[in-house]
């Protein structure tokens, strides 16, 4: 079990990549024995430095994907995530994510909390992204994947249960909106050509495929850049 510096300095990596000392261990002191867990973390492979730079390994990255985001805490279990189908005429809303080497897409999501309840999660993941409040009937459900994303090398990165729930936006919400958390609009043809996606972009979008469940694994070698 890492302390919880390590873990916090393994979240710092992961929300912004390749960071100097002064950068990373930002808000430490002497006192707090950084160096160490620095340490700790470069002799796990969790991390590696170069030219002064911190960066994290793909090994640090499955130890990130383990526990939830943001106080840390031991997942143990597979992820879960709300993920939303927005579309708008014919225009459909995805997520960046220009951590990674390449950047990856997928849909808008958010791991519900502890006790938080679906409806809560599907509202509070269309304001991060888009700004809009909104009832949850306004939701519905579409389908529920079971991923589980592999190196070419069969190592495991990520492994998550994603409930997809669909919103169809009225004129006066599409024009209320204030995008956010790298949220982009995409129509089909924009979509088939972005060469990073994630499975659930091809089957719920351009394969139109509404099957309830689906579980499956999908080969990514994902990079942080």
């Amino acid at each position: 079990m890492l302390h919880d510096t390590q873990k916090i300095l393994l979240k710092r990596l992961y929300l912004r990549n390749h960071q100097r000392y002064g950068e990373l261990t930002h808000g430490y002191d002497y006192e707090d024995n950084v160096a160490f867990h620095l340490k700790q973390l470069l002799e796990k492979g969790f991390i590696i430095k170069g030219d002064g730079i911190y960066s994290l390994t793909t090994s640090g990255l499955q130890e990130v994907a383990g526990y939830n985001l943001p106080d840390l805490t031991e997942a143990g279990v597979k992820t879960f995530f709300v993920g939303l189908l927005i579309n708008y005429q014919d225009k459909y809303l995805i997520k960046q994510h220009p951590q990674a080497k390449e950047n990856f897409y997928n849909f808008p999501s958010r791991k519900p909390i502890f006790g938080e309840s679906i409806e809560t999660a599907l509202t509070k993941t269309l304001s991060k992204y888009t700004g809009l409040e909104t009832q949850p009937e306004n939701f519905s459900f579409l389908s529920l994947h079971l991923k589980t994303i592999k190196t070419s090398e069969n190592e495991v990165l990520f492994d998550d249960a994603f409930a997809i729930y669909q919103i169809t936006l009225t004129p006066s919400q599409y024009a209320q909106i204030k995008l956010t958390n790298n949220a982009v609009w995409v129509a089909k043809n924009e979509l088939v050509q972005l060469p990073y996606r994630w499975p659930e972009l091809d089957i719920c979008i351009l394969k139109e495929d509404k099957t309830p469940y689906m579980a499956y694994d999908f080969v990514s070698d994902y990079i942080l850049d």
